[in-house]
C-alpha cells in the first residue's frame, strides 16, 4: 500500500460494530458477500476479499443516509470491487440491511445527485462529482476528513466551477486534480486511469465513471479467443452478457450524459450501437446456445476487429503510443485537452499553472497544508508583510506556472522556476496576484542588478511590473540561501493567446472581424516593440530579442468611443536579455545593426499578424505599428531629457564584472540616437515588407 488509506479504512473498521447477517448477492454475474460496520451513526459496507485489489482501482460511493431513509443521520461509504454498480445496485434496490428505502423510480436520480463514486488509485481517494451538487460534494468531503481522512489523501478529478472555487478560498485548489500540461504528465494520467472490472480486459475509466475500451485492448481480446479461450468467454461476457436486475449488458447500461459504463472508444457517437454491439450480443448468444463452434466464434471475432478497426474516426486511434490517441482519450478522461502539442490549441495563460500545497487562513493566520514547501512558506510570509493596518489575508493559493519549456522537461511539480500566488484579503474586492521566480544566477549581488536595471527602465518610462527582490534559508543545506524576486502580476494576454472573440465586432447579421480593434493592437505592438529596443534585450546564444513570444502583455478595457472591448496598454513582463546587447561603441555601424536586428524581428511578427488579421492591410497595420513605437521612443526620450543628469550620474554600486555603467551609458545614447532617427526604423521595416509608409 503506497498511503495510509487501506490503513485508515481498517482503523474505522475496528472502531466499529460489526452488523451479525452476512449480505450474498449476485451482481455483475458474480456471486459477491458484504459485510457492514456501523460506526456510531456511520455505516462501512465492503465486499469480502476488496483488501488484495484495494489499489486496482477499488470502487467506493460515499452517500449520506438522509437521501436513502427519510430522517436518517449519518453517511455510507461502500467499498467493493469491480465497477461502482457492484455496489451501487444492491444498495439502491433495498437489498443492504436497512441502508435504503426509496422507491425504484428516484434509483437514477438518486445515483446521480446524491451518491459520490470514488476509486482508490495509488492509496488515495479520488472522487467523481459528476452530477453532485457543490454543497453535498463539500458536506462529504469534510465528513471524510473529520473521520482521520487527510487533505492529501482526497483528490477531488473534476474542475466542475463551483467546486473550483469553493476549494480555491480554502488555499486548497491543490486537491483538485489539475489538467495535464505535458505529454509525460497526459501519458501518466492514461496509465492511472486503466482499470480492470472481473475479466482480463483493461479499461480506461473516466471522471464520470466511464470504462473506455480501446480498439488495441478490443484486438487483444480477440487474439485470446485463439490462445486463451477460457479468458476469451470471460471477457465477451462482461460486455454482452445482461445483468442481474437491469435486463442490459455492460455495453449499453446507461451511465452519464449519453454514455454507456463501457464505450467503445475512437468510434463516432451511434457507430457501435449500429453493428458492432449487436454483432458482439448475437456471437455471445450462439455461443451460450451451442450454435457456432469454436472456430466459429474466433471467425467472426476476427470480422468484428477488422469492422472496429474500420469505424475508427480517425486511424491513429489503432496505435495507443500515437500522440492523436493520447490527446483525444485524454480529452474523453477528464472532459477537456490541455496538453497539445505541434498545431494544437493554445491553453489560456492562467491555464498554464498548477497549484501547489499552501495554506488555508483562519482569522488572517495561515495553517499550513501537508507538503507544503518552505519556498511556497516564505512567499506566504512574504505578502502578509505587505498588508496594512487591520489587512489580512482571506485566502490565498500558489502555483507553479507552466511553460513551454516546462512542457520538453521531466523535472516534477514544485521544481519548476516560476511560482505566482493568488490572495484575497477583507481589504480588497477581487483577488491580486504576485509572480515569484528564482534567479538565474545564484552570484553575488545578481539580484541587485536585477533590481537595478528594473529600476533604471521603470524609470525612463518602460511598463515593467513592480519587483521585489527576496532571500530565503535553504533547510536542507545550512548557511545557503537562495535569491528570489517577487513581482506583480502583469494583468491582460500575451499576443498568441489573446482570444479570438476580441477581435470580432457585430454587424447586420454575423460576427466579423474589427479593423479597428486590429488596427489599435498593432499600435500597442509598435509601443512593446519601441520598449524591446530601449532596454536592448538580446541573447547572443540564442540570437533572440525575445520580442512577440509571449513576454508582451496586452491590457484591454471597455472604450465608450468605440462602444466595445479595446487594447489599452501593453507591460514588458520579462526581464530577461536586458542591457544584453554587445556592442556598446557609440558608433552609427553599431547601431545599423541594431536597426536591422530589431526589425527583422519585428517584420516577422507583423507579417504573420497580417496574415492572420486580413481585414487591414499589411500597410495599414505596420503605419499603426511605426505610430505605436515612435510614441513610446518619445516619451521614454522626453524622461530622459527632463531627468538627465539624474540618469547619468546613476550608480548603483555594482561589482565590475557586471558591467553594469558602461552598459547603462550605452542605454541612455542609444535612446537619444533612437529618438533622433526614428525614420531608420520605419525604412528598414518598409524594405523587410516591401511596404510604402507614409510620410
Amino acid at each position: 500500500m503506497r498511503s495510509s488509506l487501506k490503513k485508515l479504512l481498517k482503523t474505522l473498521i475496528e472502531d466499529s460494530v460489526k452488523r451479525s447477517r452476512v449480505i450474498n448477492v449476485r451482481v455483475m454475474g458474480k456471486d459477491r458477500s458484504f459485510l457492514a460496520y456501523d460506526r456510531e451513526r456511520d455505516t462501512i459496507v465492503v465486499e469480502r476479499g476488496v483488501w488484495t485489489d484495494l489499489d486496482a482501482h477499488a470502487s467506493v460511493l460515499l452517500v449520506e443516509k438522509s437521501d436513502l431513509v427519510k430522517g436518517a443521520r449519518g453517511h455510507i461509504i461502500t467499498v467493493t470491487t469491480g465497477t461502482h454498480a457492484v455496489a451501487a445496485i444492491p444498495l439502491l434496490n433495498g437489498k443492504f440491511w436497512n441502508l435504503c428505502s426509496i422507491p425504484k423510480d428516484q434509483v437514477s436520480e438518486k445515483m446521480s445527485h446524491c451518491v459520490l463514486c470514488a476509486n482508490s488509485v495509488d492509496g488515495k481517494l479520488e472522487i467523481s462529482q459528476r452530477d453532485v451538487p457543490c454543497e453535498k460534494l463539500v458536506a462529504l468531503d469534510e465528513w471524510l476528513l473529520s473521520i482521520g481522512f487527510g487533505l492529501q489523501d482526497v483528490v477531488l478529478l473534476e474542475r466542475n466551477d463551483k467546486t473550483l472555487e469553493h476549494y480555491r478560498t480554502l488555499g486548497q485548489e491543490w486537491r483538485v486534480r489539475p489538467l495535464a500540461w505535458t505529454d509525460v504528465e497526459m501519458s501518466a494520467a492514461l496509465n492511472s486511469s486503466l482499470k480492470k472490472i472481473a475479466s482480463k480486459i483493461v479499461y480506461y475509466h473516466s471522471v464520470k465513471g466511464v470504462h473506455f475500451l480501446s480498439y488495441s485492448e478490443f484486438h487483444r481480446l480477440v487474439e485470446r479467443a485463439s490462445k486463451n479461450f477460457a479468458e476469451f468467454k470471460s471477457g465477451l461476457s462482461e460486455l454482452a452478457s445482461e445483468l442481474e436486475d437491469e435486463g442490459v449488458s455492460f455495453i449499453r447500461m446507461p451511465k452519464i450524459h449519453g454514455h454507456h459504463e463501457i464505450e467503445f472508444f475512437g468510434l463516432r457517437r451511434g457507430a457501435a450501437e449500429e453493428s458492432l454491439i449487436p454483432s458482439l450480443e448475437a456471437l455471445y448468444r450462439d455461443m451460450n446456445d451451442g450454435k457456432i463452434t469454436k472456430a466459429g466464434v474466433i471467425s467472426k471475432m476476427k470480422k468484428m476487429d477488422s469492422l472496429y478497426l474500420s469505424l475508427l474516426a480517425r486511424p491513429e486511434y489503432e496505435d495507443e503510443g500515437c500522440l492523436a490517441f493520447r490527446e483525444a482519450l485524454y480529452m474523453h478522461l477528464t472532459g477537456e485537452i490541455y496538453s497539445i502539442a505541434g498545431d494544437g490549441a493554445v491553453p489560456a495563460f492562467d491555464d498554464r499553472r498548477t497549484a501547489l500545497p499552501g495554506a488555508t487562513f483562519e482569522d488572517g493566520k495561515p495553517v499550513f497544508h501537508p507538503g507544503t514547501d518552505s519556498r511556497s512558506e516564505v512567499l506566504l510570509s512574504n505578502i502578509r508583510q505587505i498588508m496594512s493596518a487591520g489587512e489580512i489575508i482571506e485566502y490565498a493559493n500558489v502555483y507553479e506556472l507552466r511553460t513551454d519549456d516546462t512542457s520538453k522537461s521531466t523535472q516534477p511539480l514544485g521544481k519548476g522556476l516560476t511560482r505566482e500566488i493568488v490572495f484575497k484579503t477583507n481589504r480588497r474586492p477581487l483577488t491580486e496576484s504576485f509572480v515569484e521566480k528564482r534567479l538565474s544566477q545564484s552570484a553575488v549581488d545578481y539580484g541587485c542588478y536585477v533590481i537595478a536595471r528594473i529600476s533604471g527602465f521603470k524609470s525612463l518610462g518602460v511598463s515593467l511590473a513592480e519587483y521585489r527582490l527576496m532571500r530565503r534559508r535553504d533547510r536542507e543545506r545550512p548557511g545557503i540561501f537562495h535569491d528570489y524576486y517577487m513581482r506583480t502580476r502583469c494583468e491582460g494576454e500575451p499576443l498568441v493567446d489573446i482570444p479570438a472573440s476580441y477581435f470580432k465586432t457585430r454587424g447586420t447579421d454575423v460576427l466579423a472581424e474589427d479593423p479597428q480593434f486590429v488596427s489599435a493592437l498593432a499600435f500597442y505592438m509598435g509601443d512593446a516593440a519601441a520598449q524591446n529596443v530601449v532596454m536592448k534585450k538580446y541573447d547572443k546564444n540564442l540570437r533572440s530579442s525575445f520580442y512577440g513570444i509571449g513576454k508582451e502583455i496586452y491590457r484591454f478595457e471597455f472604450d465608450s468611443r468605440a462602444g466595445r472591448l479595446m487594447p489599452c496598454d501593453v507591460s514588458c513582463c520579462s526581464l530577461r536579455g536586458t542591457m544584453g546587447w554587445q556592442d556598446i561603441s557609440y558608433t552609427e555601424e553599431n547601431m545599423s545593426d541594431v536597426v536591422r536586428f530589431y526589425t527583422k524581428r519585428f517584420a516577422s511578427v507583423l507579417h504573420s499578424y497580417a496574415k492572420e488579421h486580413q481585414s487591414v492591410s499589411l500597410t495599414d497595420i505596420t503605419t499603426q505599428f511605426m505610430l505605436g513605437f515612435k510614441c513610446r521612443t518619445r516619451a521614454m526620450a522626453w524622461s530622459l531629457m527632463v531627468r538627465r543628469d539624474e540618469f547619468e550620474h546613476f550608480d548603483p554600486k555594482l561589482p565590475k564584472r557586471y558591467g553594469f555603467i558602461p552598459k547603462w551609458r550605452f542605454v541612455l545614447w542609444a535612446l537619444d540616437w533612437q529618438v533622433n532617427n526614428l525614420d531608420a526604423f520605419s525604412k528598414s521595416l518598409e524594405n523587410m515588407l516591401n511596404v510604402k509608409l507614409p510620410e
